[in-house]
């Protein structure tokens, strides 16, 4: 009991210092012995709760901040993180709506983030069998029926959607900084904070939609093919320019902003269509 004492008073410590209303990117180690403590509170409440001390619906740094910090929690923590974290479904929304209403770059980036946390949290809710990294055992994906699979594949689109969002508005965001602020880089490292995670998170689910695309296709009525492939294809080439401007900052900026890559599968293994009929558009095989 002191033990699990302690380890809260050292969470909420952490959580402060990483959420400080500043234009500053947090320290990793704050962030690191947050996710360490989070596996052994096994517990996200105390991490809301400090947070909604700290004007986290009335200041934009503190809650991107916040919001930056959730998405690594969400990413790296134990499956007790998602659980609690649903408990606060309605303070989302609320500064989601809060920022949304703002004429403001930045706060539009907040609002989009706070779409994917939503999302996020919803999705791993309700899809246990994916690891907090969005990893799964494809077999276990094989044993869903049909239906079970394009309602899954359904999920995967709406998310990637928001992390799709998320991504073009951030880097939307760069640019106009980039052009505004020359010589000051403190913004743009603040707002790329958001990209690793969102980028890792992008190429992951791609790959699943990629795959249960491929693998429904030949199973499903040419109606349903026909709007499953629109969507997937709309999905590409919307990720195929985040990938061409994220490729653009990686060989201005280097390692300096920690983006991961894409895998080459994304670039790559974009499925050709084909019309089978005028109305039944099918993925080929790569």
């Amino acid at each position: 009991m002191c033990d699990h004492r302690l380890y809260r008073r050292q969470m909420r410590y952490h959580v402060i210092k990483v959420i400080t209303p500043k234009l500053k990117p947090a320290k990793q180690s704050h962030v690191d012995k947050i996710i360490a403590l989070s596996y052994r509170l096994r517990d996200a409440h105390v991490i809301w709760q400090t947070a909604e001390k700290a004007s986290l619906i009335n200041n934009a740094y503190t809650t991107w901040k916040f919001c930056v910090l959730l998405h690594k929690v969400l990413r790296l923590g134990p499956k007790e993180v998602i659980r609690d974290s649903s408990d606060y479904f309605s303070l989302i929304q609320s500064s989601l709506i809060r920022w949304e209403k703002q004429n403001n770059l930045i706060y539009c980036c907040i609002a989009a983030y706070w779409k994917v946390l939503y999302g996020r949290i919803w999705f791993l809710c309700n899809y246990e069998n994916f690891t907090n990294k969005l990893d799964c055992d494809l077999s276990h994906i094989d044993d869903y029926g049909e239906n079970c699979r394009i309602s899954l594949l359904s999920h995967i689109f709406a998310y990637q959607e928001h992390l799709n969002e998320l991504l073009f508005t951030v880097l939307s965001a760069l640019d106009v900084q980039n052009l505004n602020n020359s010589g000051d880089c403190r913004q743009t490292f603040f707002l790329a904070q958001a990209l690793p995670s969102a980028v890792s998170d992008s190429d992951t689910l791609y790959g699943y939609a990629f795959l249960l695309v491929k693998n429904l296709r030949p199973q499903l009525s040419p109606d349903t093919s026909s709007d499953l492939c629109r969507r997937f294809c709309s999905l590409y080439t919307i990720v195929q320019e985040i990938f061409d401007q994220i490729t653009f900052m990686q060989m201005n900026f280097g390692n300096l902003l920690d983006l991961p890559k894409f895998t080459t599968t994304l670039c790559l293994d974009m499925p050709k269509l084909t019309l089978q009929e005028p109305t039944a558009p099918s993925l080929m095989d790569c």
